[in-house]
């Protein structure tokens, strides 16, 4: 059997540090090494989050515009509605005004009323025109209803896109594109 021949081993030579004042400074390969792994470490959290940042702040404006577009649509509407609130309280209002003259007005007829045969008549009138304008007022105040509802409970026009679109996570989480 041949015998196999050793190479003697290489020997690794120290790198020294530059002077600092009057001292040097020998560290070993490892510890420069790990000195460059650590500083290219920094080096790619720094840049991962300034591209980040930069993605935020580039997608926080347009979040900002639509949110603001957003809102003054909501302000317009919640106006509208407070107006119709108060058109219909004022109907209403006046309807309770007109029933209480109505009402005063029945009572007085009632007791000038000669027999009781007007006594019926009196009150027929009475609760046949008051069946009749109460019907009215709640086919008024349910058209009210729907078409405010259907003002307000129609949906927010718009792309939505810039406000759950945040693009800071495409750049910053580079994953590859599914096929």
């Amino acid at each position: 059997m041949a015998a196999a021949t050793r190479k003697p081993a290489a020997k690794t030579a120290t790198k020294t540090a530059k002077p600092n004042g009057d001292a040097t400074v020998k560290s070993a390969p490892a510890a420069n090494d790990a000195f460059m792994t650590a500083e290219s470490f920094t080096k790619a959290a720094q840049e991962q989050f300034e591209t980040l940042m930069g993605a935020f702040t580039g997608n926080a404006d347009e979040v900002r515009g639509k949110v603001t577009e957003i809102a003054e649509e909501m302000r317009g509407r919640f106006e509208k509605t407070s107006k119709r609130v108060a058109d219909v309280n004022a109907g209403l209002v006046e309807a309770a005004r007109t029933e209480t003259a109505d009402a005063v007005q029945f009572a007085n007829d009632l007791a000038k009323a000669k027999t009781f045969a007007d006594a019926l008549e009196i009150q027929r009138g009475y609760w046949t025109n008051l069946f009749e304008t109460r019907m009215e007022r709640a086919r008024e105040l349910t058209e009210v209803s729907v078409e405010a509802a259907r003002e307000n409970l129609t949906p927010v026009q718009g792309d939505f896109t810039p406000v759950f679109d945040v693009k800071a996570f495409e750049s910053f989480f580079r994953f590859p594109a599914k096929a």
